[in-house]
């Protein structure tokens, strides 16, 4: 249901509920008095209008952001009150929205017509609600639009990444190849660490564009093996470092683009980080998988920052990062412990099966 109907649904459930004549939903942290939804159809207190804070009943509430319940006015120590006047309300009951932390408006249900008894507690206790269900929901709302501005921009980011930054390179990897057929042996050398750079740079561009543009998001989940998924991986990544053992394979249930991008990033990290002569392992646990290397121990500053969003460590690189984008994309818990023997990656609240599907 869009904002605009729960709006509406509040300010008419309460004013029915009540049996008062009206029901305003007000926005006032500007300083003026702007009503954002109303039953009021036309007229002064109709969605809309804008009117003077310091004349209305909503003062009260904004400067004590707490309910004001006023049952006949005329009978109360707010007979003289400027707002009975401007707005002819014999009858007020109202509280605020709150919105992070901040005066958002005033949610309230009036009358011209005094009351013939108090509000009950139980008619107070059911503002309160209303008002704590609306600063939700507007909460909710601003912060919607919030992350789909971050989103917007990530993608203009991810589209002026490709464009603005691969053109170049394409060029510049096409140039070098042809300096390093054409050039003496004494010059290539230095030319393929130039290519190795610019191999770098498009892996870099690769790993931030997925970041962008898929984020945490993690499609449909199927039964995958996870075995299969790790050779794929190994094959794509190709470590001439390392060799690969699947001890244990078992069914998950996993997004598998997104699975697979997992490894890849871990077997990308040993490729460059682990030396050479090292042994990865993969196997099934009973509540995930593990990958284990027998390479060197991870620089405590990165295996502390891992799975706990502290990104903070210079990591080398978005590989790290998008492993753990994946993990929690998944709703997974990661662990990653590590000594001068082993590093190991555990993942645990994984959807498993105790056997592999077969094979198709």
């Amino acid at each position: 249901m869009p904002l605009s109907e729960k709006i509406a649904k509040a300010v008419t459930l309460g004013r029915e509920r009540l049996d008062l004549a009206y029901g305003v939903l007000s926005y006032t942290a500007d300083g003026e008095h702007e009503i954002t939804g109303s039953t009021v159809r036309a007229g002064e207190f109709a969605a809309g209008t804008v009117s003077d804070l310091e004349e209305t009943w909503c003062r009260h509430v904004v400067d004590e952001r707490e309910l004001l319940v006023v049952a006949d006015a005329g009978a109360s120590t707010y007979a003289d009150d400027v707002a009975r006047k401007a707005s002819g309300w014999e009858c007020y009951i109202g509280g605020p929205i709150v919105v992070d932390g901040e005066t958002y408006g005033t949610l309230c249900y009036s009358d011209e017509t005094p009351r013939d008894r108090e509000f009950r507690e139980t008619e107070r206790r059911f503002v309160q609600l209303m008002t704590q269900w609306i600063s939700y929901e507007i909460e909710r709302e601003k912060h919607y639009q919030t992350v789909e501005a971050q989103n917007e921009r990530l993608d203009e980011f991810a589209g002026v990444l490709a464009h603005d930054i691969r053109n170049p390179l394409t060029a510049a990897v096409g140039y070098t190849e042809y300096a390093i057929e054409t050039a003496p042996d004494t010059v290539t050398t230095r030319l393929r660490t130039v290519m190795d750079s610019l191999d770098r740079i498009e892996e870099l561009i690769a790993s931030t564009l997925a970041l962008a543009r898929e984020g945490v998001d993690v499609g449909e989940r199927d039964r995958v093996d996870l075995g299969r998924v790790a050779r794929e991986a190994w094959d794509l990544v190709a470590p001439s470092n390392a060799a690969l053992e699947v001890a244990e394979s078992r069914a998950l249930t996993a997004d598998e683009s997104r699975l697979r991008q997992l490894f890849e990033n871990v077997f990308r990290n040993v490729d460059e980080h682990c030396g050479t002569g090292v042994t990865v392992t993969v196997r099934g646990t009973d509540s995930g998988f593990a990958i284990a290397n027998d390479g060197p121990e991870m620089p405590a500053e990165i295996a502390d920052s891992l799975f706990d969003d502290a990104f903070g460590a210079d990591r080398g690189g978005l590989g790290l990062l998008i492993v753990e984008r994946v993990v929690s994309g998944h709703g997974w818990d990661g662990a990653v412990e590590t000594g001068p023997d082993e590093t190991e990656f555990v993942f645990s609240g994984v959807g498993t099966a105790t056997t592999a599907p077969r094979p198709a």
